[in-house]
């Protein structure tokens, strides 16, 4: 009996053992776990560290770059103002010789076509008023405003090799006028049976023969390319004076 007694109580004592080391097993096993646990977070913080670090380092460089680029056009630009300087003082001594020019010639423009002769009266008349308006607004630059004023003079020089016709009113009567570039200004009434010539001298319209209306006519149609170009034959006024 004290054998088999003996015997349970070994039992039971390395029973107890046993269930004491899988514990202490198991509780090693449970730490380990978790220090992994705790060395992957660490691995995954230090590698977005290091991301974070390689970002911050290829941005400062790139500040580096941008900062040397920089001093490159800043030096560049303290050798270009002595020369800023002196183009701008060019330009102010232009623009005081330029302008007034430019006004004189507004004025002369003005002037020639109130002593011309009357041809697209109403039109030129306009353009020049344009121009004294384009003068006096200061948000049109000078330029702009010199490019105006030539493109006018190019009009106007322009009239001396063309042919034109158009349709407007002569007193009382609607009349298709014939301009020879700038040799004469005839006119022809609708109906074909009257023509006549400005005499530029006096200032005033000089009926014509009847036998001048096939001439102005043939000119009216060579004018609106009803026909071929060919000779034409005008009457003049001389100047006898």
């Amino acid at each position: 009996m004290k054998i088999f007694l003996v015997s349970i109580v070994l039992v039971f004592t390395l029973h107890a053992q046993v269930d004491g080391m899988l514990g202490a097993v198991e509780n090693t096993h449970a730490k380990s776990a978790s220090s992994q646990k705790k060395i992957d977070s660490y691995a995954d913080q230090s590698e977005t560290l290091f991301d974070q670090y390689t970002k911050v380092e290829r941005e400062l460089e790139e500040q580096r770059l941008y900062n040397r680029q920089l001093e490159m056009i800043i030096e560049t630009q303290k050798g270009e103002i002595p020369k800023l300087k002196q183009q701008l003082e060019k330009i102010e001594v232009t623009q005081k010789k330029i302008i007034p020019l430019m006004f004189e010639m507004v004025e002369t423009l003005d002037k020639l076509v109130a002593i011309d002769t009357p041809f697209l009266q109403e039109e030129r008349t306009q353009r020049v008023s344009n121009l004294k308006s384009f003068m006096a607004n200061p948000d049109i630059s000078l330029g702009e405003q010199f490019r105006m004023i030539t493109q006018s003079y190019k009009i106007e020089y322009g009239y001396a090799r063309t042919l034109e016709v158009y349709r407007s009113k002569l007193e009382d009567k609607t009349v298709d006028f014939i301009r020879v570039g700038r040799l004469g200004l005839y006119y022809q009434t609708l109906d074909l049976q009257e023509c006549g010539i400005y005499d530029a001298k006096n200032k005033t319209w000089v009926k014509l023969e009847s036998t001048y209306n096939e001439h102005i006519r043939k000119a009216i149609r060579m004018a609106r390319k009803k026909i071929a170009p060919d000779f034409l034959t005008f009457p003049v006024i001389k100047d006898v004076s």
